[in-house]
């Protein structure tokens, strides 16, 4: 937990305060962030559990984007944990993650695991049910990374 205690104060002055647990499918990435919320107290949004596998017919990313926008209106906590975003990346969802991501750790600490990986100066998110993989570039992230491996 120090090592992600020191990633949160590296973001103190950053524009986004956003720190991504990447690691590829049982390098413990869940693991890490349930240890930091039991240690802390500070409960994990899991959106699966919100939404369900699929956006709602009908819907696209704006939904999402307006429930959060809601939610974080209420939301107490310096810090937001986010694990399960497999919503947020499916077929019919037309959210950028990571700049949601960003957008959200504008106002909030946001710690999010992400399932990927760093390979050719690119940050590469693993999607399992669609037909290919998002990369980004790594210097033009403006996040602190934590790599499980």
């Amino acid at each position: 937990m120090n090592e992600i205690q020191a990633k949160l104060e590296a973001l103190k002055d950053a524009k986004y305060k956003l720190l991504l647990i990447v690691g590829t499918p049982g390098t413990g990435k869940s693991k890490l962030i349930h240890d930091y919320s039991q240690e802390t107290g500070i409960p994990i949004v899991d959106f699966n559990r919100i939404f369900g596998e699929e956006v709602p017919d009908g819907s696209d990313g704006q939904y999402i984007e307006k429930f959060m926008e809601d939610f974080l209106k209420n939301y107490k906590q310096d810090v937001i944990l986010f694990d399960n975003k497999r919503i947020l990346y499916s077929k019919h969802s037309t959210i950028d993650l990571l700049a949601f991501l960003k957008k959200i750790s504008m106002d909030k600490y946001v710690i999010a695991t992400w399932n990927g990986m760093i390979e050719n100066d690119e940050l590469i998110h693993i999607r399992s049910k669609l037909p290919e993989d998002l990369k980004y570039p790594v210097e033009s992230l403006e996040c602190e990374l934590l790599i499980c491996k």
